[in-house]
């Protein structure tokens, strides 16, 4: 029998015999500074084989590991070898032996790629359905096809225009570092991702320096070596894999650039001659796999992206139509909501009290979303009592001031009257009817101020409120009837203490609440945003039980709620838009919330951590709000 390889060097020697034929595989020489050889790695596609000395050198990088050797060194030799990725064959043996050892040992190298490609393939399958950014998709499909493939770049273009034009998304590269985000070119046959596109084909070109290696379907596709010439890079091997997403239309390309031998960077101009391979029939059936889980993601993460926009559009469209039925608070709701996701967000590295109290990224969004819509149930509130500024509504005080008016006219008729009879008959003292006159409109006048006076919604003075009293007694006598100054309704209006609103009124007002909850309840918002009625529904609820509309306990209060209400507090005193009343100074405010905690209305702690990190500077206090 053939013993004939009696040492390691004669098995180095045999391989290059068998490198000759380019079917076996590309041969990789390990050697020392002198130039002694060290090791041998076998090339075969993705497969990685080393072929090493019993007790010698062992490359950083293989799959399998052929260990050869008299038989008293294996054993110690094998011990350091990792267990399932490990050969052994004993010197001296026949070269016929050899090559089978070699073979056996690359067929379990695919089986091991096989299986490393099945979970890589059900982990991005997985990570995929979770991801639901369109870029992160981009990116993971990415990453995971230059791993499988052993491809040293690759990226992504997407189509855009109504299938018009290739967008460059996502890039990677480890050998050189390139920022072409904003490139762009046209779906044609000039470009190999564009042909790629257009005709919904995968193209692989082994090598785009040679004329026979940049050819594919039925052409010689043209190299546009600009971007190596600029970054010092060598495109050569080159898998163009369609993105097709359910419906069939192609959305995009997965390019992948340069499959090589090793992890490392191709530093140096030989390293793309002899550390890169074309790209095999395998790596195309794994590349278009990943890019049809690829596509599907993509159009679904598109979607959520649309449903998110339609979602976003439609929060903002109820806080448009807030504003416009209320435009004295425009930006409140805002200011409202970032104010809450602000004091959550100081809540959350807060110690003490709330050091338990954590909110994720969905509970801060649950926040926003209920402060955005937090007064939206003022749609339902009318609108003149909405944005009542003064005590009566506008139409109320012009019929008082033409009522006034009436009295100024009738006093005149009567002095004409008056001074006609005294010109006739000279039996009345024109001079006392005159005076009588002068001081009647005085009264008149008087009477106008006081109206004024006591419609402003500041604190009602006890001596305004005894002269409503006069004015509401007063009365104008006509051949037909009486006429009042104020009716029931003004005289109530007119004596409200503090504010612009009746009872009924403000009831009315504070019902927006319940319609707040009634409204949001209606909507389907899922697991992540299921408590934005809850928290939007109960801003006007108080520790102490007295809030509305349901007075509900403390306990029965969310956290989310309690800091709301410190928000929603803190910008109504502060807020400068509002004609009923002057912006109230920080200091104030704060002054204020301190006292509403103190009678039990407010969360103390909630509060503390408000003023302790400040929250209300994400305000502008400029202007009218210092």
């Amino acid at each position: 029998m053939d013993e004939g390889l009696l040492r390691y060097p004669d098995v180095l020697a045999y391989l290059r015999q068998l490198a000759r034929d380019p079917a076996f595989g590309r041969v990789q020489y390990v050697t020392e500074l002198g130039g002694t050889l060290r090791a041998a790695v076998i090339g075969r596609g993705r497969a990685r084989l080393a072929i090493v000395e019993a007790l010698g050198f062992v490359p950083p990088e293989f799959d399998v590991v052929l260990v050869v050797g008299p038989e008293r060194s294996l054993a110690a030799a094998l011990g350091r070898m990792p267990a399932h990725r490990a050969h052994a064959l004993a010197l001296p043996t026949s070269t016929g032996r050899l090559r089978r050892a070699i073979d056996e040992a690359l067929l379990a190298v695919e089986a091991i790629l096989q299986s490393r490609v099945a979970d890589q393939l059900v982990e991005v399958g997985l990570a995929l359905n979770r991801e639901r950014d369109p870029r992160r998709v981009l990116e993971l499909i990415v990453r995971h096809a230059r791993a499988i493939t052993g491809a040293d770049a690759g990226s992504i273009y997407v189509v855009e225009d109504d299938g018009a034009t290739l967008r460059f998304r996502v890039a990677h590269n480890d050998s050189v570092a390139a920022d072409l985000r904003d490139h762009t070119l046209p779906v044609s046959d000039a470009s190999v991702v564009g042909a790629c596109v257009r005709t919904g084909q995968i193209i692989n070109l082994e090598d785009m320096y040679s004329e026979t290696g940049r050819t594919a379907l039925g052409r010689a596709f043209v190299h546009d070596r600009s971007f190596d010439e600029r970054f010092g890079y060598q495109t050569r091997s080159l898998l163009t894999v369609p993105m097709r997403a359910p419906e069939g239309q192609v959305i995009g390309a997965v390019q992948l650039i340069n499959a090589k031998d090793g992890r490392h960077p191709l530093a140096w101009p030989a390293d793309f001659g002899r550390r890169t391979r074309p790209f095999s029939a395998a790596d195309e059936r794994v590349c278009l796999a990943l890019a049809t889980q690829g596509a599907v993601a993509l159009e679904n993460a598109n979607l959520y992206a649309e449903v998110q926009a339609l979602f976003e559009g439609f929060v903002r469209a109820s806080v448009t139509a807030i504003e416009q039925r209320d435009p004295t608070t425009s930006g409140h709701s805002q200011r409202v909501a970032d104010l809450t996701v602000a004091l959550a967000k100081a809540v959350d590295r807060s110690d003490g009290p709330l050091a338990e109290v954590k909110f994720s990224t969905d509970d801060l969004r649950e926040i926003e979303v209920a402060g955005l819509l937090h007064d939206f149930g003022k749609v339902g509130v009318r609108e003149h009592v909405l944005v009542k500024a003064k005590k009566l509504f506008d139409w109320e005080l012009t019929l008082v001031e033409e009522r006034l008016d009436h009295l100024r006219t009738a006093a005149r008729l009567r002095l004409a009257e008056r001074e006609l009879v005294a010109l006739r008959t000279g039996t009345i003292d024109v001079e006392a009817a005159r005076r009588a006159f002068t001081a009647e409109l005085l009264q008149i006048e008087r009477w106008r101020e006081v109206v004024r006076r006591a419609n402003e919604p500041a604190l009602l003075p006890e001596a305004v409120e005894a002269e409503i009293h006069e004015v509401a007694a007063a009365r104008s006598h006509t051949p037909d009837k009486v006429l009042r100054i104020l009716d029931d309704a003004h005289l109530t209006a007119l004596r409200i203490a503090r504010g612009s609103l009746t009872e009924h009124e403000r009831s009315e007002v504070q019902n927006h609440v319940r319609h707040t909850f009634e409204f949001l309840r209606q909507i389907p918002w899922g697991q992540r945003l299921r408590r934005v009625p809850e928290i939007a529904g109960m801003h006007h609820e108080y520790m102490d039980g007295s809030g509305y509309p349901r007075g509900a306990a403390a306990a029965a209060i969310p956290i989310q709620a309690r800091m709301m209400t410190v928000a929603d507090i803190f910008d109504a005193l502060t807020a400068a838009d509002r004609p009923y009343k002057k912006a109230v100074p920080v200091e104030m405010a704060l002054d204020i919330l301190h006292a509403e905690a103190r009678a039990g209305k407010l969360d103390r702690v909630v509060l503390d951590v408000f003023v302790g990190a400040r929250v209300y500077d994400r305000l502008d206090l400029s202007g009218g709000r210092k």
